[in-house]
């Protein structure tokens, strides 16, 4: 969409940690927000980075405390005069950054929740008896640790079930020994299998295994929330699921969504991230089920999540809202809802259409193209030159092919 070119903004330089699609549309927003420039720390960048006009790459070897602190620290010197916004939006990169916030050299900012709140939200048992506490509704679960050579005693919830790790935060090396994010498991032979695989790759570590909620991906939701330093909710976003990643590795990711209101559920929710001292950004997955209309909370990311551009779909850019919080400290009266109607996508509307089945949700969506309500962050006219422009392109044709290996039609349970 056609934006009003924003008042440069001198005293400011965003810098994220990542490279792949949700961190682009992080410099977006900055950029759409301030005509800034960002700085992207990473190993590596797809092409819709590499190739941006609105972005700086600073590479390092490996994104762990040394380098990155390293990296960090030249971008600060050579931008002394600049208060720097320090942001990433990936579980690891999270985790890192409440490792080093201490050592941050005193120009940078950087808007995450405390330790403990940290590990409060990321530990899925905790979050389950913390929402329970605040009134939203959780699915049954076990929770299996994997440590030691005990056997481990038969699922009591019925089949199917999902397993699934207890903290994402430390199962990233996992996903590059080949597991995957999410289990749909039908049987308990298929759990026995799995405990023994992951013991054999050395994970001692906890495992969920929860009620399998039915419903395809369009039964999902996502909620966004920042929370102020005053301890109150600045931001409130939340969309409805249409389309999921299906791919291994990136299974649970929406590629597509539309704006709704949550009233209720941003009340208890927000609530719930004061109560434990959280600041910032979080972002919760929900699942609706179809056979009584129970919200339930799956889990909760502490981050903006990797769709943060479905807020500014909604009419309002979170970039803003943590640069007035925690470097402006410009004083809150109400939150902003990010509630205008929208349709957020990576994938191109005809693949999208093939996988919603529900006539009046279809009819939705096709009424969002009509009158152009239509976002998606790697479309960026003040960033559209001809060689990123291609990645782009290409990157969206891609997705008809991964579609077609690894979700070609729409399920009842999206597995």
């Amino acid at each position: 969409m056609a934006q009003n070119a924003p008042k440069t903004r001198d005293d400011l330089l965003p810098v994220v940690l990542g490279g792949d699609i949700g961190a682009y549309a992080l410099g977006r927003e900055f950029h759409e927000a301030y005509g800034v420039r960002s700085v992207y720390i990473n190993t590596g960048y797809i092409g819709a980075i590499t190739h941006s006009a609105i972005i700086d790459t600073h590479p390092v070897e490996a994104m762990h405390a040394g380098p990155v602190l390293e990296a960090i620290g030249e971008v600060a010197s050579a931008n002394a005069d600049k208060t720097i916004a320090l942001i990433a939006n990936t579980d690891p990169l999270i985790e890192l950054l409440e490792e080093v916030a201490g050592e941050l050299p005193a120009n940078v900012s950087v808007t995450i929740p405390p330790k403990d709140a940290f590990d409060a939200v990321c530990d899925k048992a905790t979050f389950s008896r913390l929402c329970q506490d605040h009134g939203l509704d959780v699915p049954a679960m076990e929770r299996v640790s994997l440590a030691g050579t005990s056997p481990i005693a038969p699922c009591q919830i019925p089949f199917p079930v999902v397993a699934k790790p207890a903290v994402s935060a430390g199962w990233y090396d996992m996903l590059l020994k080949g597991f995957k994010k999410v289990y749909y498991v039908t049987e308990q032979s298929q759990l026995d299998e799995l405990w023994a695989g992951l013991r054999a790759a050395g994970f001692d570590g906890e495992i969920l295994v929860q009620e399998l909620i039915g419903g395809d991906d369009t039964y999902m939701d996502s909620l966004t929330i920042y929370i102020g330093q005053d301890g109150e909710a600045r931001l409130l976003g939340a969309a409805q699921v249409l389309l999921e990643d299906h791919a291994p590795t990136m299974l649970g990711n929406p590629v597509a969504m539309v704006i709704r209101e949550k009233d209720e559920l941003w009340e208890r929710a927000g609530r719930m991230l004061s109560d434990v001292g959280y600041r910032g950004f979080a972002n919760f997955d929900v699942k609706r089920d179809p056979k009584d209309g129970r919200e339930l909370f799956l889990d909760c990311n502490p981050r903006i999540g990797r769709n943060s551009f479905y807020n500014v779909a909604g009419g309002v850019n979170p970039m803003r809202v943590q640069v007035e919080d925690s470097i402006d400290h410009v004083a809150s009266t109400q939150p902003l809802r990010a509630v205008e109607p929208a349709l957020y996508t990576l994938v191109p509307v005809p693949l999208l259409r093939r996988y919603v089945r529900d006539p009046e949700l279809l009819a939705e969506v096709d009424g969002l193209v009509r009158s152009g309500r239509v976002f998606d962050p790697q479309r960026y006219r003040a960033d559209w030159g001809l060689r990123r422009r291609l990645d782009v392109e290409l990157t969206e044709l891609n997705q008809y092919r991964k579609f077609g290996k690894f979700y070609p039609r729409p399920t009842d349970t999206s597995f």
